[in-house]
């Protein structure tokens, strides 16, 4: 499990990527949190055996449980050393649910959701057969138990990263896309409300893979401030013409708490 080697302190952010993220996806956030004065940590969820993948490995033994796993051992140690204080959390679209389920534990100080993932209880927009009818198109007919790759072009790929970004991540296990979308309402990655820590929600207004609509209804049922980039799509949380917004966003927010 890789991450970015950052002092602990009473500030702590962890950052949660989404679904073929690394830890370089999100270094411009990172590093934009760190000029405020937090300590940023980013970490590769199963980072070897996706890295193995460019050699011939396989993803179809990891769920969405088993990146969950990780992140917690991440908040806890997190915690344990700023003195049981739990750290912010941060998660990008898929790594939200993560971060939603943390929170549910009681594991975050506070919550930010970037581009997020809808939980079951939230309705995407997009009618669930269909969903499954376009990645079965893009990511091919086996991309259930398969490898998903957004580190190459995909020609139906509606929203797709930069070059840039594209650089920076990884295949990832079709496992886990699957078990996001077969979530039931009220399981653990789709807390009741009230969470046990505030919440921030930030969309992109040209997002067209999580709708603004979905991302203002997940604002709604957990009493989250909301804040839109007009101009994001469902990347602008790797993005460095971001990052400082979003910074400054979670850094008001601390401000205030304080």
């Amino acid at each position: 499990m890789a991450m970015m080697t950052v002092t602990c302190s009473n500030q702590n952010v962890l950052i949660l990527h989404g679904l073929g993220g690394t830890t370089e996806t999100m270094r411009p956030l990172a590093h934009a949190l760190d000029v405020h004065g937090f300590s940023a940590h980013t970490v590769t969820l199963a980072e070897a055996d996706r890295a193995r993948v460019k050699s011939g490995g396989a993803l179809s033994h990891i769920g969405l449980n088993d990146l969950l796993a990780e992140a917690r051992t991440k908040a806890l140690h997190l915690a344990e050393c700023a003195q049981d204080k739990p750290p912010i959390i941060c998660g990008h679209s898929n790594g939200a649910l993560l971060g939603l389920a943390l929170a549910g534990e009681g594991l975050a100080s506070h919550l930010v959701l970037l581009a997020p993932a809808p939980p079951p209880s939230i309705a995407s927009g997009t009618p669930r057969w269909l969903q499954k009818l376009f990645f079965r198109l893009s990511l091919g007919r086996n991309w259930r138990t398969g490898i998903v790759r957004f580190d190459e072009p995909h020609r139906m790929d509606p929203d797709p990263p930069t070059d840039e970004i594209r650089q920076s991540l990884l295949p990832d296990s079709g496992r886990v896309l699957a078990e996001a979308m077969d979530l039931t309402p009220g399981n653990k990655f789709d807390p009741a409300p009230p969470l046990q820590c505030s919440c921030t929600v930030i969309a992109g207004g040209q997002d067209r893979i999580v709708p603004m609509k979905a991302a203002r209804a997940i604002a709604e049922r957990y009493s989250a401030d909301f804040h839109l980039f007009q101009n994001g799509g469902h990347w602008f949380p790797a993005e460095a013409k971001y990052s400082e917004q979003i910074a400054e966003i979670i850094a008001s927010h601390a401000r205030v708490s304080d």
